[in-house]
C-alpha cells in the first residue's frame, strides 16, 4: 500500500479542470437563484397589509431581511414571511426576549471565541472554482449567451436580467460594479454578475449601513458575516499551504 499523502484540496484542483470541461456544455438552470422574487416596499405593504413606516421600522428595529441597493430598498418574498408572521402575532412584544440588547452584546462578544462549525468543502472548491474562471471565459461566454443560465451551481446574468431582477435600472448595476465594487465578470467588453454573489454583496452591504450607524442587532449580523469569511480565508490559506508543501 502506498504511503503516498493524497491531500484533497489537490485532488479537487487535479480534475477541476476535466470535470467543468465535461459538465460545461449541460449546465442546468439554478432555479432556487432565478425563482427568487424580489418585491418593492410598496409592493411588501399591499401584500402584507402592513404600513411602509411599520415595514420601515421592522426592517431597522427586528433587521427584518431586505437588500438596500442605493437608495431603494428589496425584499426578497421568502425571506421576509417570518418578520411579518411574528409582527402580526404579536406585535413589538418580545415575549422570548429574542431582541434583548444584552444578549445580542453578549453574542457579539463571544462570537470570535466560538470554533463554529468546520469550514465545509464547498467553500474550498467555490474559490478553486473562481480561481479557473478566467481559463474558461470563452465557455462561460457561450453559456451566457443563453437566458439565465448556471455556472456550476452560480446564476450568470447580463446586466439587463440583472437590473430587472433586483428591481433597479442597468445603469445603477453598472454603478454598483464601477463605484461600489459589486462582484462581476467582465468577459471581453461586457459585463456579468453572478446572482449568488451579488446578493450576497448586498446583504452585506445592507448590514454594514446600519451597523455603521449604531445598530446593534444589524452589528450581530454583519460580526457573523465577518467571521464566516475570516474562517472561509483561514481555510483557503490552509489548504494552499499543504499544496504547497506537498509540491516541494
Amino acid at each position: 500500500m502506498s504511503n503516498t499523502k493524497i491531500v484533497f484540496e489537490d485532488l479537487l484542483k487535479t480534475v477541476l479542470h476535466s470535470e467543468i470541461a465535461e459538465t460545461i456544455g449541460s449546465v442546468s438552470v439554478s432555479q432556487n437563484a432565478v425563482n427568487k422574487k424580489y418585491l418593492t416596499m410598496g409592493e411588501v405593504s399591499k401584500l402584507s397589509g402592513i404600513g411602509t413606516y411599520t415595514l420601515r421600522q421592522l426592517t431597522f428595529s427586528r433587521a427584518m431581511p431586505h437588500r438596500k441597493v442605493r437608495s431603494r430598498i428589496i425584499f426578497e418574498q421568502s425571506e421576509i414571511t417570518e418578520s411579518i408572521t411574528n409582527y402580526k402575532k404579536i406585535g413589538w412584544d418580545d415575549p422570548e426576549n429574542k431582541w434583548n440588547v444584552k444578549a445580542v452584546q453578549s453574542q457579539i462578544a463571544n462570537l470570535y471565541q466560538d470554533k463554529g462549525k468546520p469550514p465545509m468543502i464547498e467553500d474550498i472548491f467555490r474559490q478553486l472554482v473562481k480561481e479557473e474562471l478566467e481559463n474558461f471565459s470563452k465557455e462561460i461566454l457561450n453559456i451566457t449567451k443563453k437566458e439565465k443560465q448556471s455556472y456550476y451551481g452560480r446564476t450568470v446574468l447580463t446586466i439587463k436580467e440583472a437590473a430587472e431582477h433586483f428591481r433597479i435600472s442597468p445603469a445603477t448595476i453598472y454603478g454598483l460594479i464601477k463605484e461600489d465594487g459589486m462582484p462581476h465578470l467582465k468577459i471581453q467588453s461586457r459585463f456579468y454578475i453572478v446572482l449568488e454573489e451579488a446578493e450576497a454583496y448586498l446583504w452585506r452591504e445592507t448590514a454594514k449601513s446600519y451597523a455603521d450607524k449604531g445598530n446593534i442587532y444589524w452589528k450581530r449580523i454583519l460580526q457573523k458575516l465577518d467571521w464566516e469569511e475570516t474562517e472561509r480565508e483561514l481555510a483557503y490559506k490552509k489548504a494552499l499551504k499543504r499544496l504547497e508543501e506537498r509540491d516541494f
